[in-house]
């Protein structure tokens, strides 16, 4: 590959996210100490590609039509077939291209397509944060703001590790114990979570 020398500061052009997406990086192998770096580098830019062209030259869906998937699709728990949630996705007028992507990055047996968790993926593609994420769960998922403690960490845990590496057992096992005896839970709640207030940039 031919690149042209540089010989002064003036011929340096800096892409204008180069400095956010070094930041984030650098965050992630802080926090994690991966023994090898390279490989986790390479995981990482991996999922963040992925993620990033989840939304590329489309409309990233919006939390409205993501309920409608959610409501029409039965509203929990219910697997459907590929055809049937691409139906579903259409009639809400989510971008057939958003679709293929999230079943091409969670490799879903066609037959049984997890509804709750594909409307999740879309939603956290959709996202810019975790803290989105976790704020989007309660407006898709929740009729009232709340939702049952163990709905939302099942959802949780559909980030983890692949598309989050610090969504690990370990993290939801602690986090777990500490909304465990929370039968429901609003988000507000959450934020008060010692496990998770970090994560959403709370502390």
């Amino acid at each position: 590959m031919d690149v042209e020398p540089i010989f002064c500061a003036e011929q340096i052009v800096i892409p204008h996210n180069l400095a956010d997406i070094l930041k984030a990086y650098t965050k992630e192998v802080i926090r994690r100490q991966p023994a090898d770096i390279i490989a986790f580098s390479a995981k990482y830019f991996t999922n963040l590609a992925n993620v990033a062209s989840g939304a590329a030259n489309t409309q990233a869906p919006t939390k409205e039509q993501l309920r409608q998937v959610y409501t029409r699709g039965g509203a929990g728990s219910t697997q459907l077939n590929e055809s049937q949630v691409s139906g579903l996705c259409k009639q809400a007028g989510i971008a057939d291209a958003v679709v293929a992507k999230v079943t091409e990055v969670a490799a879903f047996d066609p037959a049984a397509v997890d509804l709750d968790k594909f409307i999740f993926l879309m939603l956290a593609m959709s996202c810019e944060d975790f803290n989105r994420v976790c704020m989007g769960v309660f407006d898709v998922f929740s009729d009232n703001g709340s939702l049952a403690t163990e709905q939302f960490m099942q959802l949780i845990s559909f980030l983890g590790p692949d598309m989050d590496p610090d969504v690990t057992p370990a993290f939801l096992g602690a986090l777990e114990q500490e909304l465990g005896e929370l039968p429901t839970i609003t988000y507000m709640e959450i934020c008060e979570a010692p496990t998770i207030k970090p994560k959403l940039g709370l502390s």
